[in-house]
């Protein structure tokens, strides 16, 4: 047989969630039965402001993996018919039906699987063979944005993968009319792992949040939370880590109005978090939550490799009602305060929650446990196209 030729389509090539579980997915799938490509969503020669340079090209490059930008795909010269036809569309106000490029199709078509690393980096204007043939994984929630999926036709078939679990799809993918669905975590490579955090036993204790910048990430529970957590706490600092322009966003508007801004740094995108958790001796981290069950990012996945106590706000609309104890969830800002500060002052009930986190961590998201499902997923739809 063959091997299977699966084109990874992500949105950039920087450091962030998506293109990060394409990596580790392309460092574990089978060489000797897949075959993998990268699509990149951006010009070659243009990077997100958001980054300064991209990191995971030459990674997958290192691992024998080629590279395609949309540069290879852009029109290079339009035809006065083409200018002409826009023009009317412009002028009878009429939204211009999108054509798939044919060299892309052509493109597309050269493989038997197209992953796509995103929802939104899905191409909906793809021929019906092109969409039989996609796994669509998907990155983003609806507390982030309750329109992600609007530009879908709901009454298509689609294959999904992701990490909700078949409860929580009830409400992630309510709208969609006929579906199968995988369960995959995000996974990375456990290499020889060991808790390595100490309880810290400075005066100052320092709080970091590791997350983007931007609307899809909020941050105002979190400030309000340390701000009630200064009034019993005030030795407390928060470090937020994490590309985006603070100002931009309106975060420093929240900070100021709390009267907090002396207490809260920005500290920048950081290459590795495993390495700053250790270098600027956090004592605890808070991170985004999802249906009081698990942090919702690898930033917070990381952070429990460490062993650094991870507590977590949770932006489910209605999160079940549970007691997580290896992943603490809240929804009340003086519970999620009150924790904080016994993670904070009591060494036992820190490290215990350390150890569990890390254990469990080791145990649910290791990549070996998950890379023969997906691949039996590209399977599944080599045989049915």
């Amino acid at each position: 047989m063959s091997k299977v030729k699966v084109l990874f389509v992500v949105g950039s090539l920087c450091r962030a969630g998506a293109e990060r579980f394409a990596y580790e997915i392309d460092t574990a799938l089978n060489k000797k039965k897949i075959q993998t490509t990268i699509f990149c969503l951006e010009l070659e020669n243009e990077i997100s402001h958001n980054w300064k340079e991209r990191y995971y090209d030459k990674k997958h490059l290192e691992l024998g993996t080629p590279i395609v930008f949309k540069d290879k795909f852009l029109d290079k010269k339009k035809t006065f018919i083409d200018r002409l036809e826009g023009y009317l569309y412009r002028k009878l106000k009429i939204t211009k039906p999108k054509k798939p490029n044919s060299d892309l199709v052509a493109f597309l078509n050269s493989f038997d699987v197209i992953h796509w690393m995103g929802e939104y980096t899905y191409i909906q204007s793809i021929p019906k063979n092109i969409q039989n043939k996609s796994l669509i994984h998907i990155m983003s929630a609806r507390f982030q944005d309750d329109t992600i999926y609007k530009s879908f036709d709901f009454s298509n078939h689609y294959s999904f993968c992701s990490p909700f679990k078949k409860e929580e799809l009830l409400y992630e993918l309510n709208l969609f009319k006929d579906y199968n669905h995988t369960f995959i975590p995000l996974v990375l490579k456990m290499n020889n792992l060991n808790n390595q955090w100490k309880f810290n036993h400075e005066p100052i204790k320092k709080i970091g949040i590791f997350t983007r910048l931007d609307r899809y990430k909020p941050l105002d529970p979190f400030l309000y939370a340390f701000h009630l957590l200064l009034d019993k706490m005030p030795n407390c600092e928060l470090h937020i880590y994490g590309n985006g322009d603070p100002k931009t966003e309106g975060i420093i508007g929240i900070i100021e109005r709390l009267n907090i801004k002396e207490k809260v740094f920005f500290r920048g995108h950081q290459d590795n978090i495993v390495e700053t958790v250790f270098k600027e001796n956090l004592s605890l981290s808070w991170f985004q939550g999802y249906n009081n069950d698990r942090p919702a990012g690898y930033a917070g996945i990381d952070i429990c490799t460490t062993g650094l106590p991870l507590l977590c706000w949770d932006f489910h609309p209605k999160p079940n009602n549970i007691v997580n104890t290896i992943y603490p969830h809240f929804k009340n800002l003086n519970e999620f305060v009150n924790y904080s500060l016994e993670i904070l002052n009591d060494k036992e009930k820190a490290i215990v929650l350390s150890e569990n986190q890390f254990k469990q961590t080791k145990k649910d998201r290791n990549i070996d446990l998950y890379i023969q499902v997906l691949e039996q997923q590209y399977l599944r739809i080599y045989n049915l196209c």
